[in-house]
């Protein structure tokens, strides 16, 4: 088993109108990474290269050191993906998703996906079609947590999520770390959500990786320009002037 839940390598692709340009950064187990830049920086894409929506791309992909591309069934029985646009079945409830899709993962364990559908408060005979967006992303959690995977890959889940549950959220999220030894990559514009748990930022910004680093070391280097007593925080990254394509 890697220690590197997630690692690109010189990952490139172009579309007509946006290229993606030499990607590499890595996320080793058991931490938690927040994916950041402006909209259209390149995060969806990302995202969509990992599930394999995008297969034309140069370089690699490796999720618990399975390439994206060539393990496709092993990188799927070990990543959980949260997004808005995830295919299930809409026109069952949640436990009729759970008999259809929950025996294709190696480590489905149906009690704990009821468990936390009942923790999350989400309908046993609801329809899918019929939740919130708050719903569907509680539901693709619990779903997620149910097969036990070793990469979380999240694209603006708290969004939407009313303030009490988006607490616990980020405490199950650390129970994920801590517990199970998996990892976590979430991208999100609520910066304060980062400030949190995040164990390491990784800013994207017109298809580049400006840089991949822990917040320890982001905060030292951010002291300097900082007020006095002002505490380093991650939206300070998104202040005019801070990063530099060609500084890289």
């Amino acid at each position: 088993m890697t220690e590197k839940a997630l690692e690109f390598q010189h990952v490139s692709f172009a579309w007509p109108d946006f290229s993606l340009t030499d990607v590499s950064f890595s996320l080793e187990r058991g931490y938690l990474m927040g994916l950041v830049g402006f909209n259209g920086a390149g995060k969806s894409t990302l995202f969509h290269l990992m599930e394999n929506k995008i297969r034309n791309y140069k370089g690699s992909i490796f999720i618990d050191g399975f390439d994206c591309r060539l393990q496709e069934p092993k990188v799927k029985d070990n990543t959980a993906f949260i997004s808005d646009d995830q295919s299930y079945f809409y026109e069952e409830t949640a436990d009729g998703n759970a008999d259809f899709l929950g025996p294709y993962y190696s480590d489905w364990d149906k009690e704990t996906f009821r468990h936390y559908l009942d923790r999350f408060e989400i309908s046993r005979t609801m329809k899918l079609k019929e939740y919130s967006r708050g719903t569907f992303i509680k539901f693709q959690l619990a779903f997620a947590i149910a097969h036990h995977p070793l990469l979380y890959v999240m694209d603006e889940p708290t969004a939407g999520l009313d303030p009490v549950f988006r607490y616990d959220f980020l405490r199950i999220l650390q129970e994920i770390l801590d517990k199970e030894n998996a990892s976590v990559l979430l991208s999100t514009h609520n910066t304060g959500d980062l400030d949190k748990i995040a164990d390491y930022i990784t800013l994207i910004d017109n298809g580049q990786i400006i840089f991949s680093k822990d917040v320890e070391t982001l905060s030292d280097e951010f002291q300097a320009g900082l007020k006095e007593r002002e505490r380093f925080q991650i939206r300070h990254l998104f202040q005019k002037g801070r990063w530099n394509v060609t500084e890289r």
